[in-house]
Parts: structure tokens; C-alpha cells; sequence
């Protein structure tokens, strides 16, 4: 059981059954994606950790997370952009990484901006979290593709399958 949701969790996708020209545009697509995804979560992060004295005001006047203290929030949403950019960027648990940035996204959009603080900010950016939540269900069925840690990984499994 374990080793089949693992399996599913580094999946890089149907991709990889495609022609080699098609193979290759396809992770090219991909990459970009993910590289679209993953970037402005993972600086996002990184600026919140730059500017941590501010987070309290932010996450309570900004944009507060709805039955969330700011104390719980920050830490929390800081920490699911850094881990989750980077494992998107380099194609690790590539899909459990977009699905929760698509969460991330979703939650901008619907919940965040829908809130007081949120409209007078504009936090919910069509233009912005709409994208994300797509290109995060592409990931999610697609998968990450042949340029991943998510295909090398699976590459060295299915050797050792054989192997055995």
C-alpha cells in the first residue's frame, strides 16, 4: 500500500510514453509549468523569511488567514511556499507539491480576497491565481515529466524492478 501511493507520489506522468520528440516538448512544457508554479512561492517565502518582523501585521491587517492567528499562519504559509516551490522547481513529489500550491492558490483567491482586509489589498488577482490553479491541475494529471527528480527516481525503480 505504501509502496503504490509512492509510486503514484513520484509518478512523472504519461509523458514519458510519448514519442521522443513529443517526450521532449512535453517536459519542456512542463518544466516551464513548474518553474511558472513553483518560482513565485518559493521568493514569496523567501522574502516572508527576510521581512519576518512584519509577518504578524501582515497576516492579521494584510491578509489574514480566516480561524487562523497570525502566529500560526505565518509560520505555516511561509513554510508550505519555501518546501513546496522548491520540491515543484526540482520536480520532487512533484504533484503532491502543485496540488498544494494549487491549494495555496485557491485559497488567495476564494477565501483570502474575499475577505475585508483582502478586497481593500487586492489580494485576489484573477490574473494571478487562476493561472496557478490551472497549470496545478496540469501538473496533478500530467505530472511532472521526463525532466524531474520525479522521472530519475522512477527510472532507477523500475531498473531495480527489473533487477530483481
Amino acid at each position: 500500500m505504501i509502496e503504490r501511493l509512492f509510486r503514484f507520489v513520484i509518478d512523472p506522468g504519461p509523458s514519458l510514453s510519448l514519442p521522443v520528440v513529443s517526450r521532449y516538448v512535453a517536459a519542456i512544457i512542463l518544466v516551464s509549468g513548474r518553474v511558472w508554479l513553483g518560482l513565485p512561492f518559493l521568493k514569496a517565502g523567501l522574502h516572508r523569511l527576510g521581512s519576518w518582523d512584519a509577518q504578524s501585521f501582515l497576516f492579521t491587517e494584510i491578509h489574514p488567514v480566516p480561524f487562523l492567528s497570525a502566529a500560526i499562519a505565518a509560520p505555516l504559509t511561509t513554510g508550505a511556499e519555501l518546501v513546496l516551490g522548491a520540491l515543484l522547481l526540482l520536480g520532487l513529489a512533484a504533484r503532491l507539491a502543485a496540488a498544494g500550491l494549487g491549494v495555496m492558490a485557491a485559497s488567495l483567491f476564494f477565501v483570502i480576497g474575499r475577505t475585508v482586509q483582502g478586497m481593500e489589498n487586492g489580494i485576489a488577482v484573477a490574473g494571478e491565481q487562476i493561472p496557478w490553479m490551472i497549470i496545478a491541475v496540469v501538473l496533478i494529471v500530467a505530472g511532472p515529466g521526463l525532466l524531474s527528480l520525479d522521472a530519475f527516481i522512477a527510472r532507477r525503480w523500475r531498473r531495480a524492478d527489473k533487477a530483481s
